[in-house]
């Protein structure tokens, strides 16, 4: 398979193509799911330090 390379006009028709027709933005979905394991690792790390303050007394 060889790769293709596009002039500008024609790299804006394929890209403006590839949004219309083919990407699925999962949107807050993935937002959603990011934040929570965000979430989810700031507690796991409270928990942690929380467990190591207690083992010090």
């Amino acid at each position: 398979m060889r790769m293709q390379f596009y002039d500008d006009q024609e790299a804006d028709k394929v890209a403006t193509q590839f949004f219309k027709y083919y990407y699925h933005d999962r949107g807050k979905m993935k937002w959603g799911g990011f934040l929570l394991s965000e979430h989810t690792a700031a507690l796991k790390k409270e928990i942690d330090k929380e467990r190591d303050a207690e083992r010090q007394e």
